[in-house]
């Protein structure tokens, strides 16, 4: 029986004019129903707290349904563009928002929230609205395109720069960022011949059965940095962005900023403002584009190129690094004599968050974690403290070791770049906690629900049935959801653990 990965990809569209202006009303539709059930979600919260408050009330009897349905938002005198859309639209518009509910009431996100153009100016596409197609032109070229709308209803036919191959998908996901658009979907297909995919505690009892020697060749540690390199491992690579892409990147910003000061001056509404709007949405669409690109480069090297001069690793290590309190902005000082406020240094730390946040640190790491799935490398995180003054070679630690770049031990005479010291110990760090067995993998909590029909009701316009949870998580978000019964499919969790037994590998229990 062969495995089944999941790829993704993303192309890039080239729809015409007309068609533009229909895929804007989509996501304008879309975005319509994601924010009225936003609003809904509020009103019934606000009527549950209400309620409630009284001590007579009996909170299980209070209607305040959690559902997928939209037909309530379209009116013919109040949003009559929304009868001008597919109804498949609209209610993915209100299973995005369900999605997103479902991650609050894990506890994997805060509620969803209203949104505008600048974060929701995407449309989710499903199965029934799109098929892909090969066009074969005059001189043997195959262009690939994609026709949206149903084969009684077609739209029109959406070119796309399909520069890999790709597997048929259930659901696409067409965006527009700045001046472009695009077209991402996820598919499933077999794994390589051989190939088996195993869990983390797999991973760790197989690498635990290797020798020291063949452990140490197949294991690299990464020590991320700001000042020099972006990423540095222990056989000796780095990665850092090229000159040339940090002058282009410090031009955009200048260029942003001057953008950024002309639209203040311009009249809101104005064709002008909308011009410079564009301008501004390029520059910084260009950062974007920018890091994704170095993040998934760096990740594909890492995970694919030979680790020590031997083979691709099987042991990845990286530094427990928490970015988000790493890039948070320092809090106002105030006097406790004068009560004035003092000087934080909050300029200085932005300048350093944003070096932080151009390295690409967090995008890297999860980039890592899929890439060496498909790989079968374990990719582990271990403490960070000292590990940039100690030495690899003795495991002395003082602060005096590293100056700068050039890493010399005080005791041993050991010298070395300093990041690569950093990445040897980290990497053997990481060997310790397999020999150990002390990997463990934190909970994974995963929301998916499957599309029912329920028998009490046959509409266009519903995509599956209301999901109840206990009251105890309705308590907790604060709204409460009756007594519908709760969809165990609808929420999957998964752990993974990895017990100190010797012999054999210990599989997460399964019916968590």
């Amino acid at each position: 029986m062969s495995s089944k990965l999941q790829s993704g990809v993303r192309f890039q569209a080239l729809p015409s004019p007309e068609m533009q202006r229909t895929l804007a009303r989509w996501i304008g539709s879309q975005r319509v129903i994601y924010n009225a059930k936003v609003a809904e979600d509020a009103l019934f919260a606000s009527q549950w707290r209400l309620h409630s408050s009284d001590p007579a009330c009996d909170r299980s009897k209070i209607d305040s349904p959690l559902d997928r349905c939209y037909s309530q938002f379209k009116s013919k005198e109040l949003t009559p563009w929304l009868f001008e859309v597919p109804s498949q639209i609209l209610r993915n518009g209100a299973d995005r928002w369900m999605d997103g509910k479902q991650r609050q009431l894990k506890g994997l996100g805060r509620a969803p929230r209203t949104r505008n153009r600048s974060n929701f100016n995407s449309v989710l596409v499903t199965d029934e609205l799109f098929r892909f197609v090969d066009e074969l032109d005059d001189k043997g070229v195959i262009t690939k395109k994609l026709q949206l709308g149903t084969v009684k209803s077609p739209i029109g036919t959406l070119t796309f720069n399909a520069h890999r191959e790709y597997g048929e998908p259930k659901q696409i996901t067409i965006r527009r960022t700045g001046r472009h658009w695009w077209v991402s979907f996820s598919y499933e297909h077999a794994a390589p011949d051989g190939f088996v995919a195993r869990d983390v505690a797999e991973l760790a009892y197989e690498l635990n059965g290797l020798d020291d020697d063949a452990l140490k060749a197949t294991t690299i540690g990464i020590d991320r940095n700001t000042k020099h390199n972006c990423v540095a491992t222990s056989d000796g690579r780095f990665y850092a962005m090229r000159t040339v892409e940090l002058e282009r990147l410090r031009r955009k910003e200048i260029g942003a900023k001057r953008q950024q000061r002309r639209m203040e001056r311009q009249v809101k509404g104005s064709k002008n403002r909308a011009k410079t709007r564009r301008k501004l949405g390029a520059k910084h669409e260009y950062r974007s584009n920018l890091t994704r690109d170095f993040s998934h480069q760096t990740s594909h090297s890492l995970v694919n190129d030979a680790a020590n001069d031997v083979k691709a690793p099987l042991l990845i290590v990286l530094e427990a690094l928490k970015i988000k309190n790493m890039v948070r902005r320092p809090r106002p000082k105030q006097n406790p004599v004068t009560g004035k406020w003092e000087k934080n240094r909050a300029a200085q730390k932005a300048g350093l968050n944003k070096v932080i946040l151009r390295s690409c640190w967090g995008s890297i790491a999860n980039q890592l974690q899929y890439k060496g799935h498909r790989q079968n490398a374990l990719v582990l995180s271990v403490p960070a403290a000292y590990s940039s003054q100690e030495c690899s070679a003795c495991g002395h630690t003082h602060s005096d070791n590293r100056d700068e770049q050039r890493f010399v031990c005080q005791r041993c005479g050991h010298e070395e770049h300093a990041d690569t010291d950093a990445g040897k110990v980290i990497a053997a760090r990481g060997i310790r906690a397999v020999r150990d067995q002390t990997v463990v993998v934190k909970a994974v909590k995963r929301t998916a629900f499957k599309k029912r029909k329920p028998p009490t009701h046959t509409g266009p316009e519903w995509s599956g049935v209301p999901v109840g949870v206990s009251p105890t998580a309705d308590i907790a978000c604060g709204v409460s959801r009756g007594e519908a019964p709760a969809i165990s499919s609808q929420l999957q969790v998964r752990q993974e653990y990895l017990v100190a037994r010797p012999d054999a590998p210990t599989t997460a229990p399964s019916g968590v």
